[in-house]
């Protein structure tokens, strides 16, 4: 299945990488999808590559202006409705200002290329009346002459309030020496109000006259302004005026939300055209920090890779201090098989492929010198690693039979399937016959593209099939039979010593990729085994009975 396909190849955190900055280049980013069509991918890619031009003609100030404007864009409704809020109407102001901004700092020629046309001027006119920043919007006066005068009668009011209000604190002041200020209650102890009267009844019926007092607890008392009939009449009234500005308030914005959806059409296209140059400029950004490159597409012939580089292994042995080196093949057949030992490189050549093709049909540039490839409808990986369910009761070698099962239903279409040691958990001249099977029925299919990693040398040499061997390790200087010198000795491994002995495996691996003449070799896999601390001894024994093995079966 694709997803297996991308988590074999180790796809996902690269994905990461590629960043867009608009909230709906981000919702494609979040899906992911996959492109099966070559036109679709070369109009990707032609984006790509207008956008990388473009950042080679600006210098990181107005590179930084572009993504600033790109940040700054907000979703936008697309939907209609017969008034839209003032949070709507504020995110399609939001979104024209910066739109135009970004289309402004950019050459006419991405413009065009774009589609990025500036078509709402007027609409973001309407949107700006009134003393507004570019980025705000709210319902000035300046809308409606109904609004502005109810706001204005509002202020009247507001200020005849304030003054009788001021009035009541002077008295209050005056009197009783309390000082709410912008607080509307006090608390205050029963033996302050006692000090105002002889008795607390007393100044109780007094303060009555301007305060409302109630109990808050034993020892003190709750005191608030009390309103006047002069101050609840202007209230009445600034409520009934406050009906009124909302209903001009809903008219003005029935009035905009008529200017979007007319507006609407347009909107879309530009949404559209700038979340597909957000996204190329992503990518661009992408290749010039992995230094990918444009991949070409063939209807039919050879998958070719140069200096093919499988970024997760490539950023692995950086960490590690070791050796990284890039992959060189031609896959001309529709069924090639890869032979070698563990720790070989194997396995890598086959993720390497995985890699470079998840990019390819993403519609991202790609990791190396150059990559020549098909479009395929359906990627499959079977082996080891997948997700199963214990439930299933499947063991290892049932699970890897489902998942063919799955590539045996595609295989009428353009499938890349990679098998990784497939049938490994069986007995190994049962998996020769079942891999020399699949590989007669995949050789015969022009459909199919189809890779084997495996150790299984009885697989038969079959018409069609490319055989080929990860050349292995060169064990010129290395000495396996005595401590000391660059060979490894024997004995418990601290974690430093480990890190030395990889170093030391990868140092004389070559992996190369070699045609393979069906030729019983010495095993490298004892003597990876000698070079992680096997007993010497006991490895000599193990190569003495491997040899033993060959001539017999020879």
């Amino acid at each position: 299945m694709q997803e297996e396909f991308f988590i074999y190849a180790e796809f996902d955190d690269f994905w990461q990488k590629f960043r867009p900055l608009t909230p709906f280049a981000r919702e494609v980013h979040a899906r992911r999808p996959v492109w099966t069509r070559a036109d679709e991918l070369e109009a990707l890619w032609n984006q790509t590559q207008m956008a990388l031009d473009l950042l080679d003609g600006c210098d990181e100030f107005q590179a930084s202006r572009l993504s600033h404007h790109l940040k700054r864009l907000p979703r936008i409704p697309c939907e209609e409705k017969a008034r839209y809020d003032e949070v709507e109407l504020f995110q399609v102001k939001k979104f024209l200002h910066n739109y135009r901004a970004l289309a402004d700092k950019l050459p006419q020629l991405i413009r065009n290329f774009f589609g990025l046309e500036w078509p709402c001027q007027e609409l973001l006119e309407c949107l700006g009346v009134g003393r507004q920043n570019p980025e705000t919007f709210y319902i000035s006066d300046e809308y409606s002459a109904e609004l502005a005068g109810i706001r204005a009668d509002i202020r009247l009011l507001d200020e005849a309030l304030a003054r009788i209000r001021a009035r009541r604190a002077e008295q209050i002041e005056e009197e009783w020496n309390l000082g709410f200020g912008t607080r509307e209650f006090l608390v205050v102890s029963r033996e302050r109000l006692r000090s105002f009267e002889d008795s607390l009844e007393a100044g109780l019926a007094r303060m009555e006259r301007l305060l409302l007092v109630e109990p808050y607890d034993q020892t003190h008392f709750l005191v608030r302004p009390r309103a006047s009939a002069e101050e609840l009449r202007l209230e009445e009234e600034r409520l009934g005026l406050q009906a009124r500005e909302r209903a001009a308030e809903d008219r003005v914005l029935e009035d905009l939300s008529a200017r979007v959806r007319a507006e609407l059409p347009h909107l879309e296209a530009c949404q559209k055209a700038v979340q597909a140059f957000d996204l190329a400029l992503t990518r661009a950004r992408l290749s010039r920090e992995q230094n990918l490159t444009r991949p070409r597409l063939t209807l039919e012939g050879a998958i070719q890779i140069q200096t093919g580089r499988f970024v997760p292994c490539e950023e692995a042995c950086r960490r590690r201090g070791t050796t990284y080196r890039p992959l060189d093949a031609t896959f001309d057949t529709s069924a090639t098989v890869v032979f070698g030992s563990n720790m070989g490189g194997k396995t890598v050549v086959l993720k390497t492929l995985a890699f470079l093709q998840a990019c390819t049909q993403t519609g991202l540039f790609v990791p190396a010198g150059r990559f020549v490839t098909r479009v395929f409808q359906h990627f499959h990986y079977v082996g080891e690693g997948g997700e199963r369910a214990p439930s299933q009761g499947l063991s290892g070698f049932g699970f890897e039979v489902r998942q063919f099962n799955r590539v045996w239903r595609d295989l009428d279409q353009p499938t890349l399937v990679l098998f990784d040691e497939f049938a490994r958990t069986t007995h190994s001249r049962e998996a020769e016959a079942l891999i020399s099977a699949i590989l007669e029925v995949l050789a015969a299919n022009p459909q199919a593209v189809a890779l084997f990693s495996t150790h299984f040398r009885g697989v038969r040499r079959l018409p069609g099939v490319r055989y080929l061997r990860m050349k292995g390790l060169n064990k010129e200087g290395l000495g396996f039979s005595q401590d000391g010198g660059e060979g490894p000795s024997s004995g418990q491994d601290g974690g430093n010593e480990l890190d030395q002995r990889i170093r030391l495996i990868d140092n004389h691996m070559e992996y190369l990729l070699v045609p393979d003449e069906g030729i019983p070799r010495n095993s490298d896999a004892l003597a990876v085994a000698t070079l992680l601390g096997m007993d010497p001894t006991l490895a000599s024994r193990a190569e003495r009975f491997f040899l033993e093995g060959n001539e017999t079966t020879s």
